[in-house]
């Protein structure tokens, strides 16, 4: 009986510590970092990406505003608007020719990126070659093609489709 007096009384095992953190927990927090940095940098560059279309989108609104309120001539609107055509084209999309292009190829570019057929048989001819004639050239329709094309125009790659 001695020798089981000699015993120590049953212990429960000590609490495990807080640190280090288990291999699973550094695992989890590291790839919720890498989501939240891959977010952050998503975000910035869809940002960057959308800025020029902002930027037309607005001044197409204003000139519009300018031109319904009797602050802009007829053929200030179409040279301006043509303008804003251009710099979508040439700078912010890059589009192959549109530097050069004028007349009807111009028209059909114009034609082809917001697949709208008004820019070669509609309204969209007085910003061709059309503009440079000494006669009236202005198509009142044209007010609603710039409507429906630059004051809503997106990136290529986030364009909404109409059904």
């Amino acid at each position: 009986m001695q020798a089981l007096a000699q015993l120590r009384d049953i212990h429960e095992p000590a609490i495990p510590p807080y640190w280090p953190v288990p291999l699973g927990w550094w695992i989890l927090t590291l790839s919720i970092i890498a989501m939240i940095v891959c977010l952050i940098w998503w975000r910035r560059r869809r940002n960057t990406d959308d800025q020029p279309y902002r930027s037309i989108r607005e001044t197409a609104s204003q000139l519009r505003d300018l031109y319904q309120n009797g602050r802009l001539a007829e053929h200030e609107y179409v040279e301006a608007a043509n303008r804003l055509y251009k710099h979508l084209l040439v700078d912010v999309e890059s589009v192959p020719g549109s530097i050069q292009a004028d007349g009807l190829p111009w028209l059909t570019m114009l034609a082809d990126r917001f697949k709208d057929d008004a820019f070669v048989s509609g309204a969209g001819k007085c910003l061709g070659t059309v503009r440079y004639r000494p006669v009236g050239f202005y198509d009142n329709q044209l007010d609603g093609l710039i409507e429906r094309t630059l004051c809503v125009v997106r990136h290529p790659s986030r364009r909404v489709i109409a059904t």
